[in-house]
């Protein structure tokens, strides 16, 4: 367990952290599934309780993502922000997305004369609305004004008609950071108030595994937190 505080003019807030594994004082989310879930790691292994623990991450990251109210959540362990640029090539009308991407939130080219131009996402049916198949859809090359999100890639229209290089920038979406088994001091990477509900969750899914009689009990408890905390939950 960690404790941060913050303070301003007119308030002082603690939040208490939860590390993963190993707290000096048994205050970490290993711990407290075991407790949960009557096991020990002899019972319930670390690497069993890792992947337990990654796929909780995962509903709750589903949570945040629908509880969406203007900011963008990110997890506070990446060290990075989500946002990436590669070079436009010309002709090429098809680009990758970096590979953490998870959603597409916005594309930007770079003109030739440097300025930054936020472009519009366009999809094929609105495409076929306008009575042109996509295809025909800005098919000379020029300086590209809409985009169309693809499973791993995006598509520009018109594709560049010029080669530049760090001229194609998108921002996105990303998934949690997961744990490994041998994590100790990482810690999930939402608000703190609900680090608790990720041993919940490892507790309710070993429950699961194993066909035990406390499974409907840590399931009411894992629902009742994720309902109590969904919106505050990505602040």
């Amino acid at each position: 367990m960690s404790i941060k505080v913050l303070t301003n003019d007119r308030q002082t807030a603690v939040f208490i952290y939860m590390v993963f594994n190993g707290d000096s004082d048994d205050q970490d989310i290993c711990t407290l599934a075991d407790d949960l879930a009557s096991t020990t790691d002899n019972v319930f292994p670390l690497k069993q309780k890792a992947r337990f623990a990654n796929k909780t991450l995962g509903t709750i990251w589903s949570v945040i993502f629908k509880s969406y109210g203007g900011w963008q959540f990110d997890d506070s362990n990446q060290t990075n922000l989500p946002s990436a640029t590669t070079a436009l090539v010309s002709g090429q009308q098809q680009y990758t997305n970096p590979t953490d991407a998870v959603t597409v939130r916005g594309v930007e080219v770079k003109t030739t004369g440097g300025t930054w131009q936020a472009i519009s996402p366009i999809t094929e049916e609105e495409i076929r609305d306008l009575g042109l198949a996509e295809a025909e859809f800005f098919k000379v090359a020029g300086q590209p004004i809409r985009y169309r999100a693809m499973d791993g890639l995006i598509k520009l229209y018109p594709g560049p008609n010029y080669s530049q290089a760090a001229s194609l920038r998108m921002t996105f979406d990303r998934d949690m950071t997961n744990f490994a088994s041998t994590d100790t001091t990482k810690e999930p990477g939402f608000m703190s108030n609900f680090h608790d509900l990720v041993a919940v969750g490892m507790a309710m899914e070993f429950a699961r595994a194993k066909k035990t009689d406390i499974l409907a009990g840590l399931i009411a408890d894992f629902n009742g937190g994720i309902k109590a905390g969904s919106p505050e939950t990505c602040r």
